[in-house]
Parts: C-alpha cells; sequence; structure tokens
C-alpha cells in the first residue's frame, strides 16, 4: 500500500481549478483539466439555489465541448450528472475522450440557468478558483505488480463543504479504449457491478473514509473500456484518511485529508 497516491505515466494536469463564473445565484467552477489515461477529462461544479429535481428520463440541460477557435466542429462531451441536492451543488462529470494537441483548444459551457456561455482557452494563464480547490491532486494508483488497466483519480475536490472526487480504471493499451485488443472491462466477472456479483464481494472501485463516513453520494457505472466510481462527501472537522482502491488491481492510495 502508498501512503501517498502519486503523478504516475499517462496522467498531466493542464489547467488547475478555476471559477468561470460568479453572480449573484450561480457559481460554476471547473475541478481542473486533465488529461488522463482515457483522454482529456474534467468536472464542472455548478453552485446556486436548489431547484425542482428534473424529471426522470429527461435530457441533460449541459452542452460542454472543445473546439478549435474558427472551426465549425467540435468534440462534444457526454455529461454525467451527479449532485447534492441539499447543498444546492451538482457536479457534471465530463469526458471528451483522447486529444492530440489540447493547448489550441478552447472549451465552452452552455446551460439554460447560466447568464451566458462561457468558454476558457486550454493554453490561457491559470486564475486559480477561491471555492474549488483539490485537497488532493490528481493522481495515478501505482500497482503492485504490471496491470493490464491504468487506475487514477480526479483529486479531491472541495466545493462548499462538500467533497468531490472520480475514481477510474483504463485498459492500459494503445489506441483508443474499447478497440481491438483491449482488455474488456464489463464481461470480467471482477469488474462485474451487477447482482450477479457474488455475496460479500466488493464493487471494484471504492473511494472514501474509513468506515463509509462523511459519504453522501456514491455511484459506479462501466462500459467497454472502462470503470469508474463517483464520490460526494461531506468535509471532514478533523484530519481523516481518505482511500482509493482497486480491488481487481489489488492497488490502493491513500491519503490524509486536512481541512481547510
Amino acid at each position: 500500500m502508498s501512503e501517498t497516491s502519486t503523478p504516475g505515466r499517462g496522467l498531466r494536469v493542464l489547467r488547475a481549478p478555476e471559477t468561470l463564473l460568479d453572480e449573484p445565484g450561480a457559481r460554476l467552477s471547473h475541478g481542473g483539466v486533465l488529461d488522463t489515461p482515457s483522454g482529456l477529462f474534467t468536472v464542472l461544479a455548478l453552485e446556486r439555489r436548489p431547484g425542482p429535481p428534473r424529471p426522470a428520463g429527461s435530457v441533460s440541460p449541459w452542452l460542454v465541448y472543445l473546439t478549435e477557435p474558427g472551426r465549425r466542429d467540435a468534440l462534444l462531451a457526454l455529461p454525467g450528472l451527479f449532485g447534492d441536492a441539499e447543498h444546492g451543488v451538482q457536479v457534471t462529470v465530463c469526458s471528451f475522450g483522447p486529444v492530440r494537441d489540447p493547448g489550441r483548444l478552447v472549451m465552452a459551457v452552455h446551460h439554460p440557468d447560466l447568464p451566458r456561455s462561457l468558454g476558457v482557452f486550454l493554453d490561457s494563464p491559470v486564475t486559480p478558483s477561491s471555492s474549488a480547490a483539490w485537497l488532493v491532486e490528481p493522481a495515478v494508483l501505482p500497482p503492485p505488480a504490471p496491470q493490464p488497466v491504468q487506475v487514477w483519480h480526479t483529486g479531491l475536490l472541495r466545493i462548499r463543504n462538500l467533497l468531490f472526487t472520480h475514481l477510474e480504471a483504463t485498459p492500459d493499451s494503445p489506441g483508443t479504449a474499447g478497440g481491438p485488443g483491449t482488455p474488456d472491462l464489463v464481461d470480467d466477472p471482477a469488474w462485474d457491478l451487477s447482482s450477479r456479483r457474488p455475496e460479500g464481494t466488493p464493487r471494484p472501485l471504492q473511494a472514501g473514509f474509513p468506515d463509509g463516513a462523511h459519504h453522501r453520494r456514491g455511484a459506479a457505472s462501466a462500459g467497454p473500456g472502462h470503470s469508474s466510481y463517483d464520490g460526494i462527501l461531506s468535509a471532514p472537522d478533523s484530519p481523516a484518511l481518505f482511500t482509493w482502491t482497486c480491488h481487481p488491481c489489488g492497488t490502493t492510495a491513500e491519503q490524509t485529508v486536512r481541512p481547510r
């Protein structure tokens, strides 16, 4: 077991967390823009007064994409929504896939509740956020032995009194995840998320404080070429040990989280 999570091969921080909009009633920040083993990745955190819940099955109101200035095409993210209505925070997980030259791109964000469309040039100077910050920086979990997958996390992001983390396992093979020769993380029993998993068998990926302390929301997902876990937790009032674990790989990283 490692005492801290380490940066590792395949993970690069392009931008630290920034606040893109701060106006009465709404504040939008991104939780860092990362070049990860599965491609370009970011998390958007929208803080606002709690509104009515969206109907089940409704289409996401978010439109998030990457484009090069002057072009008429774009690389679209399919946002995954995750939130805490009690605190009025909505987290949007955006995975864009592999990007060859991210420094030339602008990330655009549209939402009907925002007063205007927002954008950030990925090669522009970073303005550190006053409301969203990493208590732990993103890292790759070092495996105890060579593995066919890489396991990485987006750090531990603090928004108000909440913490968010995304933990993902991505096949460590050339080309696009899910392509020929890519290990399948859906059919492999070790990565099973269904009710067919043997009783007492832990989920493949876990992240949190000991004994489930401070846990608020958690969701696991999987598809050809990836398995992931998203978690929202309450920020602890005193130092506490946070752990990211990948059971199929037998790898764990932990970090003591200190309140700020």
